[in-house]
């Protein structure tokens, strides 16, 4: 396997012929044309690219369009045409390599210019006895430009290897840094970029990852869950409002769901008044911003709803499309509204204060340990769930598989933001044993909101341009539909089982103790 690149910092005081002269000093070299480099650094908001090992970059300037260079250790770079925009979808993107790489990486979430990096760049090429290149290196001294502002960064030697010369790979470090005493940088180019224009080089995640110990207060540990869920919301709001893609909108609602959760289960831990207050403001926001994701989801499954119908059929759908599209765009107008409005600050602010260590408004179980109050709202939980799912038949209504998916995600969010209080090795396996009952309850809620949405544009449907031909090939599309909630309702007898098991039961009962009051 090739080693991958490996960076060193040059001492500052170095101008870039002292640093060729101290180079040469060890190493015979070939040296290059000094270029500048003007480049804008690209990744998603929650840098699945840098998770990757990718980086993206296009040059500045043409309203953002241009070429979009993929680099990748061990690969050529990957270029491609784009056209100008704020942002880009990688099923936006022409097909080709540059596309094929980052379907998988990216699915929808867009890459959005992260920073702007001036470089001043000067290549050298290590020869070894018969004058071949066996090692590439490169002297970069670079400056991040956030507005009018130029950062100067660290400037830094890029050792490159060469496919085939590992050992003089190797040696060349060895020289570098033991005789000539360069040091590794303590972070990348790119990291070091982002930060110095105050930005977080491996974006922004929407898992709130908060640290508990046994012990911890409820408040406090509420205090520190609810904070960090309403950064997230907080983060993805300038995002939703540019619709840069559909993921900061998913975020944002999860965060707020989480929230919800955590003031339904942690109960006794604010003042009823307060809390109750608070959860009716998070309940507007997910009424809010409701609409707007469910026409995501069902443009987000174009491909599937129209898979089942010939090519012909499926072509005659489009006018749907079209009027989903608009839709949304009038849903979006409304979301914007809401998200800028007076209320939405005021629900922020009164999310912020109930995140307090030591809240105004504390309840009865502020000092109880978090331990103690998670484990039994999780033991009860799953007993809730486990009389609900073994009393749903196949004559049980549709609302009875949805409750029941809706108390799985709360059980979820506790395991998730809790379950590092107790063992992992009960904590995971229930996980995945929820998580794969709820994909089958989320199967058939999600056929049925698409089914109800579809069936309610029917007469819109009709009144569109190629609107009769289009309604005649919804048909089977919805059918297929229904199907596929038929498929996940006989399916949740074989996910359920699992879950509710007499073994698991008792692991539970075990793991998570009853309160005593």
């Amino acid at each position: 396997m090739t080693p991958t690149p490996t960076q060193l910092l040059l001492p500052p005081s170095l101008d870039r012929a002292a640093a060729v002269e101290l180079l040469a000093e060890r190493l015979a070299l070939e040296v290059g044309r000094a270029r500048t480099e003007d480049r804008v650094l690209l990744d998603s908001f929650d840098g699945r690219l840098r998770a990757a090992g990718l980086r993206a970059e296009r040059p500045p300037g043409r309203r953002d369009g241009g070429v979009l260079t993929v680099h990748e250790p061990g690969a050529p770079p990957r270029r491609v045409e784009v056209e100008p925009a704020r942002r880009l979808l990688a099923s936006e993107l022409p097909a080709g390599p540059v596309r094929r790489r980052l379907d998988d990486v990216l699915e929808m979430r867009a890459l959005v210019p992260v920073v702007r990096l001036r470089s001043s760049v000067l290549p050298l090429g290590v020869l070894n006895g018969d004058a071949k290149t066996v090692v590439r290196l490169v002297i970069e001294r670079a400056e991040a430009v956030a507005d009018s502002k130029r950062l100067p960064l660290a400037p830094r030697l890029a050792v490159e290897p060469v496919l085939g010369y590992d050992d003089e790979h190797a040696r060349t470090l060895g020289i570098l840094r033991d005789r000539l005493g360069l040091e590794p940088a303590g972070h990348d180019l790119f990291d070091e970029a982002v930060m110095a224009v105050g930005g977080r080089p491996g974006g922004v995640s929407s898992k709130p990852r908060v640290p508990l110990a046994p012990g911890t207060r409820a408040a406090a540990a509420a205090a520190a869950v609810l904070s960090a869920l309403a950064g997230i919301t907080e983060a993805n709001v300038p995002g939703t409002l540019a619709d840069l893609d559909t993921e900061f909108l998913h975020d944002l609602r999860v965060a707020v769901r989480r929230a919800r959760a955590v003031l339904r289960e942690l109960d006794g831990v604010h003042e009823a008044g307060h809390r109750a207050h608070v959860r009716g403001e998070l309940k507007w926001i997910q009424g809010l911003t409701g609409p707007v994701r469910d026409l995501d989801v069902q443009l987000l499954g174009w491909d599937t709803l129209v898979a089942p119908l010939p090519p012909e059929r499926a072509a005659e759908l489009e006018p749907l499309r079209g009027l989903l599209q608009r839709r949304r765009a009038r849903e979006l107008t409304r979301l914007r509204r809401g998200l800028r409005s007076a209320r939405f600050d005021a629900a922020l602010a009164a999310w912020r204060e109930l995140a307090t260590t030591e809240p105004v408004h504390a309840g009865p179980d502020a000092a109880v340990a978090i331990d103690t109050v998670a484990a039994d709202r999780i033991r009860r939980v799953h007993r809730r769930m486990v009389r609900d799912g073994s009393a749903i038949d196949d004559d049980s209504p549709p609302e009875a598989l949805h409750d029941l998916r809706k108390r799985g995600k709360e059980l979820r969010y506790l395991l998730e933001l809790f379950g590092g209080l107790f063992e992992p090795k009960v904590v995971k396996p229930m996980v995945k044993t929820l998580k794969d009952l709820q994909d089958v309850l989320g199967s058939f809620q999600d056929g049925a909101v698409e089914s109800d949405m579809l069936r309610d544009l029917r007469d819109e449907l009709a009144a569109e341009p190629g609107g009769p031909a289009a309604l005649i090939a919804l048909g089977p599309a919805l059918d297929a539909l229904v199907a596929g909630q038929q498929d996940a309702r006989d399916e949740f007898a074989d996910r359920f089982a699992p879950f509710a098991a007499p073994e698991q039961r008792a692991l539970v009962r075990d793991s998570f103790p009853k309160r005593s009051r």
